[in-house]
């Protein structure tokens, strides 16, 4: 079987042989011939799992399901080359020697390629699932309290997204399987917080893609407050969003080291997720610049198509995964205020940071991807985060490592809610549901995403706004405007306004309106700058967003 090309660009700034960290080497292979698998027995090299997710999503099995040659794998080990990780979306081996002339030699190998060029695959080579693995999936529902869970502190970054109405619908990650891509996992499992995690056995694997084997529980925390956010069930202190889910802890960075192959141990760790089954993958990382600078990547290659970590998502994604990854914390960098890759990625998630009161966090990554697609795509809580500390105690942190896993478990309860729903119409819904999905900026994208709206997204394919009769007058205004609507007597109403980057800069208190047509003047505005703002105003959690025009 001849493999006649791969995705292009994972390859675009490295020679075929680069040198990817220190005596680490990326060797790409010319095809998969004779390795002994063939689509039509999946089963063989995919589990029943990953097979029904691309059944219960139309995905069509193609070449890059198919594992590596082991052949060739084999002769690059008799030469004396240490295998690191292999991987079978982009035909490729990351392998250890300290000997560069042996690294010369395997040109000569008739299974290496010696072209960087690459294509896409051609054109009718997917095979269908077989109809055996197209059944839905079926999840135990609780009865509805409420508030199932005594969140604590933590509650407001839960019900900032309407989340704990999934939690008290019965929806709590039973039945789905995340995997968590991170640095390292110290602390695990002694810590209060992950008492039912292990003691139900829903840590599935661990696996180390940056030393080999399967230890994890060592080299940083970073994973495993992480995984507090999203799987923690620690009542009264601290409650994780999908706090009933099944977990992957997959070590695929360095943290010692910024080296351009971990993000070629990230694409090894996604294929495993997609061969485990995985539903979600939460990647917690973000790359930009390298301790060696020829692999840095620019504002200009953060188009979804340059970056090898990038590319992976969105290959990952074509696997019918969905991959929430983070913006980064460069957003009060003047030199690179941008997201970081992956979250550049195409067909993804992207996390922003907000604070407790939803104003923008500074730190937080900003858009738009250089190809100038909105990013991040949406935000959460990602400053003074609620999380797992080493110490035992419950703290707050800061970043959109933090921001993406309370995402992520919140999008894996809304799949679980809607199972018979694509990876990407999860997406689609979650990004519509955002406060600022009709002006969406750089710094927040289309805003904080609200569960309860994207459930009905989902049930009903639209956005289903009641249909009041809604106005602003005069737009631009100059000390005061006006706000007419129609309402029901009873509602309750918040009005505000934020600038541009979210930070709410006038807030109108809550109020219940008496009367079915209301006009409310909002005055003493001569302080505001001259600009544009965004007015928001929330009926009973059903959100209205327009631009407002400050004029001198």
């Amino acid at each position: 079987m001849k493999i006649t090309g791969i995705i292009i660009g994972l390859f675009i700034t490295i020679s075929i042989f680069a040198q990817v960290s220190p005596n680490k080497y990326c060797i790409e292979f010319t095809d998969k011939n004779n390795n002994g698998y063939s689509l039509d027995n999946p089963e063989e090299f995919l589990s029943e799992r990953a097979l029904q997710r691309r059944a219960n999503q139309g995905i069509l099995l193609n070449e890059t399901d198919l594992p590596v040659t082991q052949a060739y794998v084999d002769s690059l080990e008799s030469l004396g080359l240490e295998i690191l990780n292999v991987s079978k979306w982009f035909n490729f081996v990351t392998v250890y020697t300290l000997d560069k002339e042996l690294i010369d030699t395997i040109t000569y190998l008739s299974f290496v390629s010696s072209s960087n060029k690459y294509q896409p695959f051609p054109e009718g080579i997917s095979k269908e699932v077989d109809s055996k693995y197209k059944k839905s999936r079926n999840y135990p529902i609780g009865l509805k309290a409420d508030d199932y869970y005594n969140y604590g502190d933590c509650a407001v970054q839960i019900k900032m997204h309407n989340a704990h109405n999934l939690h008290n619908d019965g929806y709590r990650g039973q039945g789905m399987m995340i995997a968590i891509t991170d640095a390292g996992f110290t602390g695990l499992p002694d810590l209060p917080s992950f008492d039912s995690l292990y003691n139900d056995g829903r840590v599935l694997v661990t696996k180390n893609f940056v030393f080999g084997g399967d230890t994890v529980y060592d080299h940083s925390t970073h994973g495993m407050r992480v995984l507090s956010i999203l799987a923690a069930n620690y009542p009264g202190n601290l409650i994780g969003t999908a706090p009933e889910a099944s977990y992957l802890l997959l070590m695929s960075e360095e943290p010692a080291t910024e080296t351009f192959i971990e993000e070629l141990n990230w694409i090894s760790a996604a294929e495993f997720a997609d061969s485990m089954g995985a539903d979600i993958i939460n990647v917690s990382l973000g790359y930009v610049d390298f301790d060696t600078p020829e692999f840095n990547h620019a504002y200009e290659d953060l188009d979804g198509e340059h970056a090898a970590i990038s590319i992976g998502a969105k290959v990952a994604s074509s696997k019918g995964m969905l991959v929430v990854a983070a913006a980064a914390n460069s957003g009060d960098d003047e030199d690179h205020p941008w997201i970081a890759a992956p979250g550049d990625a195409k067909d993804i998630i992207t996390a922003g940071a907000v604070w407790s009161d939803e104003t923008y966090a500074g730190f937080s990554s900003i858009g738009p991807s250089y190809d100038g697609r909105v990013k991040p795509d949406v935000v959460a809580m990602g400053g003074g985060t609620y999380n797992q500390e080493l110490s035992g105690n419950i703290g707050n942190g800061n970043g959109t490592s933090f921001s993406t896993p309370l995402l992520a478990g919140m999008i894996a309860c809304l799949w679980q809610k809607y199972p018979e729903k694509t990876n990407m119409e999860i997406i689609d819904a979650v990004q519509k549901s955002g406060h600022l999905y009709n002006t969406p900026t750089i710094y927040l994208g289309y805003g904080i995403p609200d569960f309860d709206l994207a459930g009905l997204i989902l049930e009903k394919g639209e956005i289903v706004i009641p249909k009041r009769n809604f106005s602003v007058y005069p737009n631009p205004f100059k000390d005061t405007f006006n706000i007419q609507f129609e309402n029901n007597p009873g509602d309750s109403i918040e009005i505000a306004i934020s600038d541009m980057n979210g930070k709410k800069t006038y807030l109108w208190m809550e109020h219940t309106a008496r009367e079915s047509n209301v006009t409310i003047k909002i005055d003493d505005l001569r302080n505001f700058k001259s600009g544009i703002y965004i007015l928001y105003v929330n009926f009973n959690n059903t959100r209205y967003s327009l631009k407002l025009v400050k004029s001198e």
